[in-house]
């Protein structure tokens, strides 16, 4: 399957090269979505685990349609045109995902019996699941509405939910809306256990409706669909059932169907639908801005910036400095947009602690090439496999506090796609909460494991 794919992405970027069209730009979106169709049929275990990435992933390319097709791109002032950007995009994530999928099938068949049996192991502990998710649910909730109330809605306040986040500066809400993903494979578990499966339904529409009423867009909500799917969907193939692609297909078209008018009223289409349409054109173009930039103007075999690679090592064992403020444009997310953006756009933008999103590749290929690129890209598509793995097994096991450490690292990762840092990946606090996890692991095998003793003692209460 990956071998036709890289024929056919190969392809496509030497036509995109030598025949320059937007067209290419769709075929590289229409060959990333037959890969992730390819994996649901021939490794479903890599398709769910890795389902969150794949729908950012499918998003960026989206975005690389519209840009080769001549959007604008308002954060970077730069009309977009056909260069081919995204078909190298595509060889590089095909390279990532035949990595992952090689450590994920190594290690699934001990998996698949663990989660042939999880729901029993689930059954005794989903009381307390439940009474924790909906005590955490009820009292975010209430914070959320007294935030809406005194502030306003971003849904219907036409506010973009970053500009919300600045204005009320609310270091409860930021957390919220930093790890509020850690919660949903849980919620997932309540899913998947007989006797839940409605409880579970309903936190996961709770959860998406107050996040739709707080801006969230197409991209977050696909984020929580994927990770609630991953419990479950591992419980449903673990008993050799196929994953229905109707019922995947229902649910993308569903969530097209919710979120787009949700985001156009959030911009002002209740007021002024043609300038709405436009915004979202514009913030559609944004995903895939800093790939398209780089790669036209610093495209490189090899490149080594020493300097930027020196800090950005040194910051990994200095939690203190790990903030995109600190770091300033020496490395990770400013040090990609200094080269794209006004100077004054990004002194406003760095005073605000905010920035662009997937950064991580473009700041690969500045500092390394594309040989660097592939490399890095190569090593953390094993780290995540190996991470996301864990995590499934400790779910399999019932180890929830080693679970919600696993699911703090995904979070980590997430955010690190996003802003290019890599201490979101090799810094001492990722470092250290895996290690404490994997103690957990260790000593939740053992045969008189207190954690597990604490657990089963909360269950019965």
């Amino acid at each position: 399957m990956f071998a036709l794919h890289f024929v056919l992405a190969a392809a496509a970027a030497f036509g995109a090269t030598a025949f320059p069209s937007a067209a290419w730009a769709y075929v590289a979106l229409a060959l990333f979505g037959s890969m992730s169709f390819g994996l649901l049929r021939t490794s479903p275990a890599t398709f769910l685990l890795f389902v969150p990435l794949l729908a950012l992933r499918i998003t960026e390319f989206m975005s690389g349609a519209a840009i080769e097709s001549g959007a604008y791109m308002i954060e970077t002032a730069v009309v977009g045109r056909p260069t081919g950007a995204f078909t190298r995009l595509l060889l590089i994530y095909l390279l990532f995902f035949l990595t992952a999928t090689f450590v994920i099938e190594a290690m699934w068949p001990r998996l698949k019996l663990m989660f042939r049996e999880a729901p029993e192991r689930w059954a005794p502990h989903a009381r307390i699941i439940w009474l924790g998710l909906l005590i955490v649910m009820l009292l975010a909730t209430a914070y959320l509405m007294r935030l809406g109330i005194n502030n306003g809605f971003p849904l219907f306040s036409s506010t973009d939910r970053f500009a919300y986040l600045e204005k009320i500066d609310s270091p409860i809400y930021s957390a919220w809306i930093t790890n509020r993903l850690i919660l949903v494979p849980f919620i997932g578990v309540l899913f998947a256990t007989p006797g839940y499966r409605l409880r579970g339904g309903v936190l996961l529409l709770w959860l998406l409706a107050t996040s739709m009423l707080f801006g969230e867009k197409f991209t977050s909500l696909l984020m929580i669909l994927s990770f609630f799917a991953i419990p479950a969907g591992l419980v449903h193939i673990a008993n050799d059932r196929p994953i229905p692609t109707g019922i995947i297909g229902g649910i993308a078209l569903a969530v097209v169907t919710i979120t787009v008018p949700a985001v156009l009223i959030a911009y002002g289409a209740l007021n002024d639908f043609d300038a709405a349409a436009q915004r979202y054109g514009q913030r559609v173009a944004l995903q895939g801005q800093l790939w398209f930039v780089t790669d036209d103007k610093y495209l490189a075999v090899a490149r080594l910036d020493d300097r930027a690679i020196a800090a950005d090592t040194a910051s990994w064992v200095k939690p203190g400095e790990q903030n995109a403020i600190a770091a300033g444009t020496r490395f990770g997310l400013y040090y990609v947009m200094q080269r794209f953006t006004p100077s004054r756009t990004l002194g406003w933008t760095m005073e605000m602690g905010n920035g662009f999103v997937f950064s991580l590749y473009p700041y690969f290929l500045l500092t390394m090439g594309l040989v660097g690129l592939l490399f890095m890209s190569s090593l953390i598509g094993i780290f995540h496999a190996w991470v996301m793995r864990m995590l499934a097994q400790t779910l399999a096991e019932g180890n929830w506090i080693a679970s919600i450490l696993f699911g703090r690292v995904i979070s980590s990762f997430y955010a690190g796609y996003s802003t290019g840092f890599m201490w979101n990946f090799f810094g001492v606090k990722t470092i250290a909460t895996i290690l404490i996890a994997v103690f957990l692991v260790w000593e939740g095998r053992q045969r008189d494991s207190r954690v597990r003793r604490l657990v089963d003692t909360m269950a019965r209460r």
